[in-house]
């Protein structure tokens, strides 16, 4: 009778288990389809892209590029159920398990809102080498006549930029999390009884 119990117990807590990881991975793909329109949450961030932000280092317009629609792909996910307790994780990290710091450093500016010294944090090189970077994008756009050009010129005195926050997962998941407790409940009742989830 005691083993016939375990069993019961054991083949429910792997039902469990499978019903977690469908429905992390449904919200692991919807977050990611969600950064990528740059609307985690069903929100678009407060600010989209700048003109300068706007633009490909040889001065072409980005097409339907959110922000940060690159970290897309760094999303990953884990999901576990311990001493009865639902546990979702949602974080960014590379294929080979790490982040650089690079990456680390630009998710972690993105959560609020930032001013920085444009030599210090906010290019790697020079303040100088940035303003003639942007000066050649900015000396191209103008011969096309295109209005954008103006932006590329940094004046003398500018020595800090403003960068607005775009919170990615705390948005998504305050949205999600219910509707993600439900599909779980939902999966685990179907898998319970046979179904395929």
């Amino acid at each position: 009778m005691q083993k016939d119990l375990d069993a019961d117990t054991k083949q429910k807590k792997k039902a469990l288990e499978t019903a977690i990881k469908v429905e992390g991975f449904r919200q692991l793909k919807l977050l990611r389809e969600q950064i990528r329109k740059g609307e985690p949450g069903g929100q678009y961030y407060a600010d989209e892209l700048s003109k300068i932000a706007g633009r490909t280092k040889a001065g072409r317009l980005r097409k339907n590029q959110a922000p940060l629609y690159m970290l897309a792909r760094l999303l990953r996910y884990t999901a576990s159920y311990e001493n009865g307790d639902l546990s979702f994780r949602f974080g960014f990290v590379s294929q080979n398990g790490g982040l650089t710091g690079s990456w680390k450093k630009l998710i972690l500016k993105h959560q609020e809102d930032a001013d920085f010294s444009i030599g210090e944090t906010l290019y790697s090189r020079s303040r100088s080498e940035l303003g003639r970077m942007m000066a050649r994008i900015g000396g191209r756009l103008k011969k096309k006549g295109d209005p954008d050009a103006k932006f590329f010129f940094l004046r003398s005195e500018t020595r800090r930029a403003k960068q607005p926050a775009r919170p990615m997962i705390a948005p998504f998941w305050e949205r999600y999390k219910d509707e993600a407790a439900a599909n779980i409940m939902d999966n685990w009742g179907r898998k319970l009884r046979g179904e395929r989830i």
